[in-house]
């Protein structure tokens, strides 16, 4: 055995480095709550400011996406710049959102509508853009969304628009369409979607039937045509309805069929919100799917430098109506990232056309190109709002 001394620290040693990392963290951490404590000081200056002005909003999605957007950037900055393991996007946007949302919070209290319950996918969503701070409220359809916006019930709501792969939420394009709702676009929430199989049945041969929401089981027929081919399908108000269902069920009749043979599709929350055991994950036909959500409100947002407007055009019948719209936006390099008709439900074979613009209405080509088309013949235009583009995560 070598008399030579051991280069390796001494557990005391050990002790007392791991001490002063730890005394070091805690004075950063002291650090870090002073700064948010500061920040929500000047939140309350800001909304003192604009109490002082009459219909001043308080929530202005373009200043927070504008924050979010830097903050990315400097994350993504300084990750290409240090050799040390870098924090997660995803990260960076949860931390700061309840941070926002907290001050936010102190200038004035919010109440958010969304598809209920919780735990559903737009849930997710409205908590995703406005963080923990906020009173939700659950709604039992889309309707009363807009209705609980519309008569102040709600300051804001969440609502779904479209899937990047099943298209168009039908029955929200066909609200923004009515003539009778007064809302406005503020934000959009891009949301990454998985979709999990819950079962009390003990193999898959044994489901009978599979209950969710339209989307989702839209979202997964490749995977119930492959797994559950004679599974009946039915569609319920929500995924964390379709749990409950079972779940209810099962404990209100052991026996009950329904029980042991159903599964329902959902999102990972009903894992804290059920007892119902998961049977397979991630059971999406594309596993990038995506899910587009829209804030609706009172108001529309300022320009963040990069925005969207959308826009609601009822267009009588006549040869090449559709075209000269197009060409009114084509002609000043304003492209259009969706286009969707709908029928009237005024007359039979009559369509409106919802469309996104991209760019502000306050930009002077987008301006430009509305001012046209509400000058032709025979087209009503209807504007929703301009917001802020969202960054996927």
């Amino acid at each position: 055995m070598s008399d030579q001394p051991s280069n390796k620290p001494t557990n005391k040693t050990s002790i007392h480095n791991l001490d002063d990392l730890r005394q070091r963290i805690d004075a950063v951490d002291d650090q870090i709550f002073e700064l948010i404590y500061q920040r929500a000081r000047l939140a309350g200056q800001v909304g003192e400011f604009k109490q002082d002005q009459k219909n001043a909003p308080f929530y202005v999605p373009s200043r927070e996406a504008k924050i979010i957007r830097r903050l990315l950037d400097r994350n993504q900055h300084l990750s290409e710049k240090s050799h040390e393991s870098h924090i997660p996007d995803e990260a960076i946007h949860g931390i700061y959102r309840e941070i926002i949302g907290s001050c936010l919070a102190l200038e004035h209290p919010m109440t958010i509508a969304f598809l209920g319950p919780e735990g559903t996918f737009t849930h997710t969503a409205a908590t995703r853009q406005f963080g923990t701070s906020p009173n939700y409220l659950s709604c039992g359809n889309l309707a009363q969304v807009f209705d609980a916006v519309e008569a102040g019930r709600a300051t804001y709501g969440v609502v779904p628009v479209e899937n990047a792969f099943e298209g168009a939420v039908t029955h929200t394009m066909d609200l923004f369409a009515d003539d009778d709702r007064d809302v406005l676009v503020c934000a959009e929430v891009q949301l990454s979607i998985h979709h999990h199989l819950f079962s009390y049945a003990e193999k898959l041969e044994d489901i009978k039937v599979v209950i969710s929401h339209p989307q989702p089981l839209a979202q997964c027929r490749n995977w119930l045509q492959a797994h559950l081919p004679h599974a009946e399908q039915m569609e319920v108000a929500s995924t964390v309805y379709a749990a409950e269902m079972i779940e209810r069920a099962k404990s209100e009749n052991p026996n009950n069929s329904i029980g042991h043979s159903a599964a329902a599709i959902g999102g990972y929350t009903i894992v804290d919100r059920s007892d119902l055991p998961l049977v397979q994950k991630n059971i999406e036909d594309f596993h990038d799917n995506t899910t587009r959500f829209l804030v609706i409100g009172k108001h529309d947002s300022p320009p963040s430098g990069e925005d969207k407007t959308a826009l609601v055009l009822s267009i009588q019948d006549r040869a090449g109506a559709l075209n000269d719209v197009l060409a009114s936006f084509a002609k000043r390099k304003v492209g259009l990232s969706r286009i969707e008709s709908r029928p009237s439900k005024k007359r039979l074979w009559e369509y409106v056309f919802l469309i996104d613009v991209q760019g502000h209405r306050d930009e002077k080509n987008v301006a430009e190109a509305l001012e046209e088309i509400t000058a032709f013949e025979g087209i009503s235009v209807k504007l929703l709002g301009s917001y802020p583009v969202s960054r996927m995560l």
